[in-house]
């Protein structure tokens, strides 16, 4: 199979490109293994409208299975007082609980209505020859693929990119746990929180989501307490980035590029932006991914991450939490 463009992971990330690049004419094939579907609930906060109002996902949200609005955020530090950070200050005033499940769901369908390619199977070996990438795809059946660019959307693994040589830096090693869901809530749609507190060694947030369910995780550093549960209910939550995110023919986006600590709640704004920026790098260069282009992406990735990074270690030294170890 020969494309134009492949890209590994049908996340929000993956999903989002594949569908503005094939608008734009390319052929893309979009690679992902069978049943891998999140089932989680994530915060998209009023920074992350802009992004959401120019792909058109406005509608999306508004369905009442897929969003509920949200207020904003409440945190308590330490047994303080209860702290407000409610959205409707923050332009435009508006944020949402995403059920990641159907959302996902509903960006993989919109790309394939513009005309990606959807390959089930995972990625198990890429190479370079000459000017294009051959990929080993495993699926029902073994099977090769061809694209000249090829796109890592495959979460924190890196899968792709680190195959290429991309190191993966790890600013602080987390582990979250999902405690037992709550299926008792109302499903009424009016607006909710999402809750915040800590302790001296962990930090939990929860929410309920556009079904009513009541979903609560508990973070802290790996190996500072005990993790017990199902894999599906524990997750990686490392705050972690590649040392460069893009090469010769090569990009990676979302987590695959830069995971945040999910109390920032930037996962799927990270996501939806990078996609939006790479799909502009690859269309603007017409499918040519130089390396002086992929410098500069890789310093725009990084620069985002520090000062993210940055702005996280203030405000745990300030409340007295687990500070950053500053790398690993």
């Amino acid at each position: 199979m020969r494309v134009d463009i492949a890209v590994a992971g049908a996340g929000p990330s993956g999903a989002t490109i594949a569908r503005l690049l094939a608008l734009k004419g390319w052929q893309v094939a979009l690679i992902d293994p069978p049943g891998k579907r999140l089932d989680r609930l994530e915060v998209l906060a009023p920074s992350s409208m802009a992004i959401v109002d120019a792909l058109s996902l406005g509608d999306v949200l508004k369905e009442p299975m897929i969003a509920r609005p949200c207020l904003g955020i409440r945190r308590r530090w330490l047994s303080a007082e209860v702290e407000f950070d409610d959205f409707i200050r923050r332009p435009p005033g508006r944020g949402f609980v995403v059920d990641r499940r159907p959302f996902d769901d509903r960006l993989r369908s919109l790309a394939l209505a513009a005309g990606t390619e959807f390959v089930i199977g995972r990625v198990t070996g890429i190479r370079r020859e000459g000017d294009v990438f051959l990929l080993d795809v495993a699926g029902n059946a073994q099977a090769s693929l061809s694209a000249s660019v090829v796109v890592d959307a495959t979460g924190r693994t890196a899968a792709l990119a680190r195959r290429l040589g991309a190191q993966r830096i790890i600013k602080e090693r987390l582990v979250a746990q999902r405690r037992p869901i709550d299926h008792s809530s109302p499903t009424d749609g009016e607006p909710v929180w999402l809750d915040v507190e800590a302790d001296d060694t962990s930090w939990n947030y929860a929410t309920h989501g556009p079904d009513g369910r009541h979903e609560s995780w508990t973070i802290c550093r790996e190996g500072s307490q005990p993790i017990n549960g199902v894999p599906a209910d524990i997750a990686n939550a490392s705050s972690t980035c590649l040392a460069h995110h893009a090469g010769p023919g090569w990009i990676a986006i979302g987590d695959a590029a830069a995971a945040f600590d999910p109390i920032a709640s930037q996962g799927l704004f990270n996501a939806l932006s990078a996609a939006v920026v790479a799909a502009g790098i690859i269309t603007e260069h017409e499918g040519g991914i130089t390396r002086d282009v992929a410098l500069e992406y890789s310093a725009a990735m990084m620069s985002t991450f520090l000062h993210s990074e940055r702005g996280r270690g203030q405000v745990y030294a300030a409340r007295n939490l687990v500070p950053s170890n500053g790398g690993a």
